[in-house]
């Protein structure tokens, strides 16, 4: 399975010299597999949100890292924190990572 990973750019600014959220260019990364995860909604006042933490199970040297945005058939998530990579070290081996994504909606 493949998604996209778009690089958040640190310390992009605007004309004004504000910083603001860039990111590089879409790139194609190979993944073994995605759980859709689950979703809540919290109740604020005025407020209808939706918040979905699905994650992707990945060879242990995906290039993700926090705050970069992944695209999973058509839907924009963000990167949450770093992802969590496995290491066997009785047997030397690593299987994999995964890479924890958010998406809020409302």
């Amino acid at each position: 399975m493949t998604v996209q990973r778009l690089p958040r750019i640190a310390g992009a600014t605007n004309d004004f010299g504000n910083e603001v959220e860039s990111y590089g260019a879409a790139e194609d990364v190979g993944v073994y597999e995605f759980d859709p995860g689950s979703s809540s909604e919290p109740r604020l006042p005025n407020q209808e949100r939706v918040i979905t933490d699905p994650a992707l199970y990945c060879p242990v040297d995906t290039p993700f890292a926090p705050a970069d945005k992944c695209v999973v058939d058509g839907v924009e998530y963000t990167v949450e924190g770093e992802p969590s990579r496995y290491r066997n070290r009785n047997a030397g081996k690593s299987p994999g990572s995964v890479v924890h994504l958010r998406r809020v909606s409302g």
